[in-house]
């Protein structure tokens, strides 16, 4: 059968889908070699920064203040509030398992919508969620041994709730305000410098293994998990499970995530290029809607830059191909690829 990764890098695609015209990582007559990425990957870094913006304020202090602290069976559980910003503070709750001894241990930080849904907890009754038990991948990860960091997004800590609020409403407040105090910024770079930060967190952390820090999400959380990845070098592997790699997959255009200037046609990269910045450390696409099998082009366009370090193995995809959701299946095979990755002995977890 061979090994976890060599399975899921191989999908037996036949036909990946319409052709997404990926332009190439390097430019016509560089002959690719470890030293010409590094002067491309510095090229990549800035035009994809450039895009992404910074914010108006230069500097904030840097608060993280406990709100509770308890104790659940198999773990401890903390809820801070962490400052990102002169004047906004996002909630994290941490989630540490207990009885595993002195040895250091890897992490996790898992962002979505609000921790609630990731850590399998409601925060107001301390109850256990029944509902959408297959994407509580922070329950999942202390089970196996990580100290895990559950994140929320921007808007429901930037704006309050609107008085009508359905569909995008509020992610379209947040947007507003974030965007007319930081109009050089863009929201996809306000939710990766938020889970930056939730990185600061996990490391403060007493024993944390620094070569085994993942960072895992479904659909906005994937998109979270991805752009922090390529971001930020602390993190050393990436599980996204459908959150669309290509711009036309998802609504990346939105004020919230990339703004409409990659529908123009001198847009200066693609994702292929964003999942490049990620070399050699390991990323893993869990495919099942939103990203099909024409996602698969995007990892084939960065299987070079990965050849370099003799890490093609790092690069993987798993389709299930049944909706937006993630199995049971791709999600088992998804902590075996990280256990792979990592080093680590397979635990088990219950969904």
């Amino acid at each position: 059968m061979g090994s976890v990764s060599q399975q899921v890098s191989q999908p037996p695609y036949t036909d990946l889908g319409d052709d997404q015209h990926l332009a190439p990582i390097f430019a016509s007559g560089v002959v690719p070699t470890r030293l010409t990425w590094k002067r491309r990957r510095s090229e990549l870094l800035q035009q994809v920064r450039q895009v992404l913006g910074k914010p108006s304020f230069r500097s904030f202090e840097h608060a993280v203040d406990v709100v509770d602290h308890w104790e659940q069976p198999t773990y401890s559980a903390t809820l801070v509030r962490q400052a990102t910003g002169p004047k906004t503070r996002q909630l994290l709750l941490k989630l540490e398992p207990r009885g595993v001894g002195r040895s250091r241990r890897p992490g996790a930080v898992v962002p979505f919508y609000h921790p609630d849904t990731m850590a399998g907890l409601d925060l107001k009754e301390r109850k256990p969620l029944a509902e959408d038990r297959i994407i509580q991948f922070g329950r999942h990860l202390v089970q196996q041994g990580y100290v895990v960091v559950c994140t929320e997004a921007f808007p429901y800590n930037t704006a309050p709730e609107p008085q009508n609020n359905k569909g995008f409403a509020w992610w379209q407040a947040g947007a507003d305000t974030l965007l007319s105090e930081n109009p050089r910024w863009t929201g996809m770079a306000k939710l990766a410098w938020d889970t930056s930060l939730a990185v600061d967190y996990l490391l403060s952390q007493k024993r944390i293994d620094t070569e085994r820090i993942v960072c895992i999400g479904h659909s906005l959380g994937g998109k979270m998990a991805f752009y922090t990845g390529a971001l930020d070098e602390r993190i050393k592997a990436v599980v996204g499970s459908d959150f669309g790699l290509g711009f036309g997959f998802t609504n990346w255009d939105a004020p919230w995530y990339l703004g409409d200037s990659i529908r123009r046609p001198d847009f200066p990269w693609a994702h292929h290029h964003v999942l490049a910045l990620m070399a050699p450390r390991a990323f893993l696409l869990i495919g099942g809607e939103a990203d099909r099998p024409a996602s698969w082009q995007y990892l084939n366009a960065v299987k070079p830059v990965y050849q370099f370090f003799g890490r093609s193995e790092a690069l993987g995809f798993f389709d299930h191909a049944s909706g937006h959701r993630p199995t049971e299946a791709a999600v088992r095979l998804a902590y075996r690829w990280l256990a792979e990755q990592f080093g680590l002995p397979e635990k088990p977890w219950d969904v």
